[in-house]
C-alpha cells in the first residue's frame, strides 16, 4: 500500500518488488534556499552500481543539444529566483533543424540538502498543461545503486494554462539504474500521473556517461482515458557535442 508524499525503495525479487522504508538513501528532505551543491565522493573499489544524481541533473546554467531524427531538440538550464539550488530546464523543438523552435516543456528541479533532486512543476506547454507536485517527487536521490530503485510518491494537481480546469490526483515517480559498464551507466525514469479519468505516463531512458551526462535518450510519453490511448510518442535524442549559443 502507497502512502502519498513518502518515498521507498524498491527491491527486485523473483516473487516482484519488495517495499522497505527511505532511510537507506532515497531520501526526502524538503530542498531549502540555503541547500549548496553536494561535494563528489570517490566510487568504493567494489559493490554495486552506482550513479550521483549530478552526473545526470547538473544545476544550472548549461546549454546542451539533441538531434531526434532530423529534428534538433535544444536544453538550457537557468537558476530560478537567483537561488543556487533552484532551476529551470527548458526545452525547444526545432523540426527545421534550426535551434530557434518553440518552447516545449519547462521542468523545475530543487536540489535537496542531502543531494537528492526533487520535480516541483512541470509546464507542458505545447499541451497548455501545468502538473504541480505536493510535497515536491524525489527525481532522482544524492546516489542511486543498482540495488534499489527509488520510488517517490506524492499528490499532483494539473490545470490548464488558463486556469479554467483544474485535476487532481496521485503522481508516482520510479528511478532504477538498469546497467553500468566502463563509464556508461543506464538509468530508467517512469512518471505516472494519475487522475479520475485519465493517466499520464511518461518513461526515459537515459545513457549517461561520465563528465558528458546524457548522451542518448529513448522516451516514451502517453495520455491514457481509462484504458483507452488518447495520445502516445516515442522518440529517441542523440547528444551533439556542440551545445547550442
Amino acid at each position: 500500500m502507497k502512502t502519498r508524499g513518502t518515498t521507498r525503495f524498491a527491491v527486485p525479487a523473483f516473487s516482484g518488488l519488495i517495499f522497505l522504508s527511505f532511510a537507506a538513501g532515497c531520501a526526502s528532505t524538503p530542498p531549502t534556499e540555503t541547500t549548496q551543491a553536494p561535494q563528489s565522493q570517490p566510487a568504493p573499489a567494489s559493490g554495486p552500481a552506482r550513479i550521483e544524481a549530478s552526473a545526470i541533473y547538473r544545476p544550472a546554467p548549461w546549454k546542451k543539444t539533441y538531434s531526434e531524427g532530423r529534428r534538433v531538440i535544444r536544453r538550457e538550464a537557468s537558476p530560478l529566483d537567483g537561488a543556487a539550488n533552484r532551476w529551470m530546464i527548458e526545452e525547444f523543438d526545432s523540426p527545421d533543424g534550426k535551434l530557434k523552435g518553440g518552447l516545449v516543456r519547462q521542468t523545475m528541479l530543487e536540489l535537496g540538502p542531502e543531494g537528492s533532486v526533487f520535480l516541483t512543476e512541470l509546464r507542458l506547454v505545447a499541451e497548455d498543461r501545468v502538473l504541480m507536485f505536493d510535497p515536491p517527487l524525489v527525481l532522482m536521490p544524492a546516489v542511486l545503486t543498482s540495488e534499489k530503485a527509488c520510488i517517490s510518491t506524492s499528490d499532483v494537481t494539473m490545470r490548464e494554462v488558463d486556469g479554467t480546469t483544474t485535476t487532481r490526483g496521485t503522481a508516482t515517480q520510479t528511478t532504477t539504474l538498469v546497467s553500468q559498464g566502463g563509464d556508461r551507466t543506464v538509468v530508467k525514469s517512469e512518471l505516472v500521473a494519475k487522475f479520475d479519468f485519465s493517466t499520464v505516463d511518461r518513461t526515459a531512458v537515459f545513457e549517461v556517461v561520465a563528465g558528458r551526462g546524457i548522451v542518448k535518450e529513448v522516451q516514451d510519453r502517453a495520455v491514457r482515458f481509462g484504458l483507452f490511448n488518447l495520445s502516445r510518442k516515442t522518440s529517441t535524442a542523440t547528444l551533439i557535442e556542440q551545445p547550442a549559443e
